[in-house]
């Protein structure tokens, strides 16, 4: 397992949802503790990101790993990292 919790967010400034994502990571940093990566996928040098996720902003990895996308809340947010860690800690 990584030692470092690192997740990852795909996003752009237009999306409403990703607001809303960005909220829910913030307010959930208060339990877990985490670095936060972001990921404007309309910037130039992301266009292999667009490609990938322009339909489903807003997408949120765990150290590489698909957690969640599209409606990110706190609730779900909290229950997917709790899953994460576990199959992390099984892992070691």
């Amino acid at each position: 397992m990584s030692s470092k919790l690192i997740l990852t967010l795909f996003t752009h400034s237009e999306c409403m949802l990703c607001k809303i994502a960005k909220a829910s990571i913030s307010e959930v940093s208060k339990k877990y503790k985490f670095e936060l990566e972001e990921v404007n996928i309309k910037a130039k040098e992301n266009k292999k990101w667009f490609e990938e996720y322009k339909y489903d902003v807003p997408v949120l990895l765990a150290n590489d790993k698909f957690l969640l996308w599209h409606q990110i809340n706190p609730q779900n947010l909290s229950s997917k990292l709790d899953q994460f860690l576990d199959s992390e800690k099984k892992q070691q």
